[in-house]
């Protein structure tokens, strides 16, 4: 019987490019865009990441199936150099976990590396810093905030850890007790220079920034609380590219806020911008039963897009190239129920959208130029999709 290969192994196979300047490089060498490209899937199962084939050219699904047995691992990241993928595993008890995996480039196959305690259950959101040594994980049920140092070979190391029940700086629950009854940590965003990791805390409508060390014993410092609007319930974040400008999509009361990203005596200090506020609804009679999910910024900081299951809906809006300003531009049905994450192909011809509730994952085809999309989705069948990785 052949033996697993050991990390060192993995690590001593991988090519010299970084995984994803190798990415970078193929497509400016003139490859074809509808050479296949692979997607992972998130799911809210205990079968564990999906693997599906992308056509670019035909914006399809194909060949999709289990890749890798993992509970519940229902958010993943890649690590920004090596084929390594990790993701949270949110198991319904207990404790959930991060586990790491190889990943090879030209099939998609996953082999498992490492896995950890969370130390904290309902693990919601994983995200790796820009040099690539540390991970950094929001448990929503736990309340708590984890940094893991990693290995060069994708091993998870040791953990430093923030429990908001245990520390002084994080302040009272918010005032919807049937969703903020205790701190619940829902995101982890690194800020554009690597400096910062911002955590959303909904159950506290506050976001938690903390400095952070990449590598170090101690990869974080004590948090810096920035209060959110009373019962908005802050759920992710995403920075515009000037660096400048910080949008907030809040989870309870399905808006978008702006904040003007400021760094004062090497303390982060984001300023909200008053009268900022857009929603993603189209109607506020759709408010007791829907939940703003995911939002994201366009590469060319023109556009910039969130999702609400519930309504069910996608929004586009245009950015004010002078403030910073939100307009809704197009609102279209996201094609399936229980909507969660949605993510762009690499050529962004196309948006995907994972729809746990349906088990359906729809493509839209994308105008980059305008930032419409189409107002009729296709739809692929995959078991309670809960997140999109194109690798």
């Amino acid at each position: 019987m052949q033996s697993r290969p050991t990390r060192r192994q993995i690590l001593r196979s991988f090519p010299p490019l970084p995984f994803a300047l190798r990415a970078v490089a193929g497509s400016l060498e003139g490859s074809n865009p509808s050479d296949p490209r692979w997607l992972l899937l998130g799911t809210d199962t205990p079968k564990g990441i999906f693997r599906a084939r992308w056509n670019a050219e035909r914006g399809d699904l194909s060949e999709i199936q289990a890749v890798a047995a993992t509970d519940h691992p229902t958010y993943l990241a890649m690590h920004p150099r090596y084929p390594i993928l990790y993701a949270v595993n949110e198991v319904p008890v207990g404790d959930g976990a991060l586990s790491s995996f190889h990943l090879d480039p030209e099939t998609a196959a996953l082999t498992p590396l490492s896995r950890v305690s969370s130390d904290g259950n309902g693990p919601c959101f994983v995200s790796v810093d820009a040099t690539g040594q540390t991970a950094f994980v929001a448990n929503y049920g736990g309340g708590s905030f984890a940094a893991f140092n990693l290995n060069p070979d994708g091993a998870i190391r040791n953990a430093a850890f923030f429990a908001c029940d245990k520390n002084p700086a994080c302040g009272v629950a918010g005032p919807k007790p049937h969703r903020q009854d205790a701190a619940h940590l829902h995101s982890a965003t690194l800020s554009p220079d690597n400096r910062f990791v911002l955590v959303c805390n909904l159950g506290e409508d506050a976001m938690e920034i903390f400095p952070i060390h990449p590598g170090a014993a101690q990869p974080v410092e004590a948090p810096t609380r920035v209060a959110t609007r009373a019962g908005s319930g802050p759920r992710h974040v995403a920075f515009h590219p000037n660096g400048l400008w910080l949008y907030c999509l809040h989870e309870l009361d399905c808006t978008i806020d702006l904040y003007d990203w400021n760094v004062s005596n090497g303390l982060p200090a984001p300023a909200l911008r008053q009268g900022s506020v857009v929603s993603t609804l189209a109607s506020q009679a759709a408010l007791p039963e829907s939940i703003a999910c995911e939002i994201s910024v366009s590469p060319d900081g023109r556009f910039v897009y969130a999702n609400t299951r519930g309504e069910n809906s996608l929004v586009v809006y245009r950015v004010n190239a002078s403030t910073g300003l939100l307009s809704e531009t197009q609102r279209v049905f996201t094609g399936g129920g229980l909507t969660r994450h949605f993510a762009f192909d690499p050529s962004r011809r196309w948006l995907l959208c994972a729809n746990q509730g349906t088990s359906t994952v729809t493509v839209f085809t994308h105008d980059p130029s305008t930032g419409r999309l189409s107002d009729a989705s296709r739809a692929f069948v995959v078991e309670h999709p809960m997140f999109l990785q194109f690798v």
